[in-house]
């Protein structure tokens, strides 16, 4: 009976960890629910954390509720916390997001009398592929047997972490970073994307730097959100399933029609979220990649777009010549005389490689895909020992529909759920609060499932 009723571990606290757990703690009243959180609170993660005065949502406030079932749930938290004059339209700061995140857990705290946080680090698990139990080491040498470990530890390092100049840049995610920039210096920011407009606003809000560059390999920015057009957008059910250049040119011809109708480029992309999981996994192995190489980086500036405040501020700077973007590949950094000299080599290879002098480099080019690159011990420890395998293309952990880790062999662990970033190798999408709480509450839905029959058999021992 011990054994049935141990805990279930959710390693990481931000918002998929937060929600699953608290999903998981409605669902399952009698079963103790542990939310591991090794630094700062639980709840508002990296992506919400309260200390960020300044960041806004790149989702309006109407798409931001942590449940599907109540979609007005964080709209109402805003106006009750902000007052009536906020709009559903408004994109408000992140850390409004990471205080509603953190409302969410407390009220579910006292709700659950079975559900708690724990701020030690989870190191290590020891069992076996057939074992439908896991036990756990914390950071300080103790141990904890659990039933079942959703592994949420969210966003990792950055993509940027691997490279042998990365020693030389500072964090775009570190309010430490933007103190270090005195006045007159020159900054390079490596990434074009939403992590490089907020670090590019905060160099303009301390006004420090002179001479900002925004460097990538394709040198594209992030579109503003605009509010659906009053023209119907078509239906996409015409597009294949498997075929990519296909894909792309139906979309593409759907597109066209809209605009000629009066409608917005964005009416499309918002119809087709929902099927992009889907036709991901119906793509080829081979298109998967054509996708992510040619067409991804097109696909994420439209896709993910960012608040229209933001994206004005952003193109003010670059038309009075204080931001300058370009793209190219960067094939040397090295420190000379104290300043930092970058090498960017141009995608025209008859071109000749262009020199950056700046004071400072800062790395903003969005979170590591690649789990093997990612240094979190347990993430370590789960490679190492076979129970975690990234999938072929770097996106994530290789996961069954249910959840479920699938270890080196190919056969899924009873034991280990993943929820978060990783599942980005399944479904794509796994990224925005809109997909993410889907992927909270199915998981929860489905390991609630897997351990009642349980209880239930023990209750009646």
């Amino acid at each position: 009976m011990s054994n049935v009723l141990s805990p279930i571990a959710v390693v990481g606290a931000g918002f998929c960890g937060t929600f699953t757990a608290i999903h998981l703690a409605l669902r399952l009243p009698e079963r103790p629910v542990i939310l591991f959180e090794e630094s700062g609170e639980a709840g508002p993660g990296l992506a919400y954390r309260r200390d960020d005065p300044h960041g806004l949502m790149n989702i309006p406030a109407r798409r931001m509720s942590a449940y599907q079932d109540d979609p007005d749930h964080f709209y109402n938290y805003a106006r009750r916390n902000l007052g009536d004059s906020v709009g559903p339209d408004d994109f408000l700061p992140r850390r409004v997001y990471g205080d509603y995140i953190k409302h969410c857990l407390d009220e579910a705290l006292k709700q659950c009398p079975n559900l708690r946080v724990d701020h030690r680090a989870v190191t290590d698990v020891q069992t076996n592929s057939v074992s439908s139990v896991a036990v756990l080491t914390l950071k300080d040498n103790s141990a904890l047997m659990c039933s079942r470990v959703v592994l949420a530890t969210g966003n990792q390092g950055s993509a940027f972490s691997g490279s042998i100049w990365a020693e030389h840049t500072l964090p775009a995610r570190k309010a430490s970073t933007f103190e270090q920039v005195k006045p007159g210096q020159t900054v390079l920011v490596i990434g074009t994307g939403l992590t490089m407009i907020d670090a590019v606003l905060e160099l303009e809000r301390q006004g420090n730097a002179t001479e900002i560059h925004a460097i990538s390999r394709n040198g594209l920015v992030p579109r503003p959100h605009r509010n659906a057009s009053l023209v119907q957008p078509p239906e996409l059910d015409e597009l294949p399933d498997s075929d990519l250049q296909r894909s792309v040119r139906l979309f593409r011809q759907a597109v066209a029609r809209h605009a000629q109708e009066g409608g917005d480029w964005r009416d499309l992309f918002a119809a087709l979220r929902p099927a992009t999981p889907s036709l991901w996994q119906e793509m080829s192995s081979q298109d998967r990649r054509r996708f992510l190489r040619h067409i991804s980086p097109f696909w994420e500036i439209h896709r993910h777009q960012c608040a229209p405040e933001a994206h004005a501020r952003l193109q003010a700077l670059i038309d009075s010549g204080k931001l300058n973007v370009k793209r190219g590949t960067i094939v040397s950094v090295e420190n000379k005389d104290g300043r930092l000299r970058l090498g960017l080599a141009p995608r025209n290879r008859a071109a000749i490689t262009r020199w950056l002098v700046a004071d400072h480099i800062i790395d903003a080019t969005g979170p590591a895909r690649d789990i093997g690159t990612v240094r979190h011990p347990l993430i370590t420890n789960l490679l190492r020992r076979g129970f975690l395998q990234p999938d072929e293309h770097r996106l994530g952990a290789q996961v069954q529909a249910d959840y479920r880790a699938l270890q080196r062999n190919g056969y899924p662990l009873e034991w280990l759920y993943i929820t978060g970033p990783m599942l980005r190798a399944r479904y794509f999408e796994a990224t925005a609060v809109p997909e993410l709480r889907l992927h909270t509450a199915a998981l929860a839905a489905r390991l609630a499932a897997d351990l009642e029959p349980k209880l239930k058999l023990a209750a009646a021992v």
